[in-house]
């Protein structure tokens, strides 16, 4: 009879101390110093865009990825769901520019090559753009013709024709005028 008492006993005991939290002592994580590569610059350490998505424990029975997102680290891979109001008589540059105003982009200033695309009107079928990531969007916005470029360090987004395609040769011809008129 003895023994069941004992069993339970321990049970219980046991039970109590695995249900209590157990305090742990969190210890600073040591950082790396930053490397100076002159009295205004210094490289962060650890790269962000280098290291292994760090898991911690937020509650008790939490644990949290800390990473930064897709979308944070790169924000022309956010994912937008636009509708650009269609009483405006938008242009694609006037498009373009609505859609980047959240990531922090800008369009690249209009050249003659790229003002073919830029001073089009833009189709009823772009006006609402649409799950789909924001790079996507510019690509879909421009059309097949043109290559999207990106200038990560300026955050300007621009747009060349791509291989294979000719403008228009009002616009050679216009461009090659201007430049001579230029040169006298």
């Amino acid at each position: 009879m003895n023994k069941p008492i004992s069993f339970i006993i321990c049970f219980t005991a046991l039970f109590i101390t695995a249900c209590t939290p157990k305090e742990k002592l969190q210890q600073p994580e040591a950082e790396p110093s930053p490397i100076i590569l002159n009295k205004n610059t210094q490289i962060v350490q650890p790269d962000l865009y280098a290291t292994i998505p760090k898991v911690v424990r937020y509650d008790r029975y939490l644990l949290i990825n800390t990473s930064p997102t897709l979308a944070q680290r790169e924000p022309l891979e956010q994912v937008i769901d636009i509708h650009i109001p269609a009483s405006q008589r938008s242009t694609v540059s006037d498009a373009m520019r609505y859609v980047l105003q959240p990531s922090g982009y800008s369009l690249c200033k209009t050249t003659p090559s790229n003002q073919v695309l830029y001073n089009q009107k833009l189709p009823v079928v772009h006006h609402q753009l649409g799950p789909m990531r924001l790079k996507q969007a510019l690509q879909v916005l421009a059309g097949a013709a043109w290559q999207l470029e990106i200038d990560v360090v300026q955050r300007i987004v621009c747009h060349s024709l791509r291989v294979g395609y000719q403008l228009p040769l009002e616009i050679l011809t216009n461009s090659t005028s201007s430049a001579n008129r230029m040169l006298k």
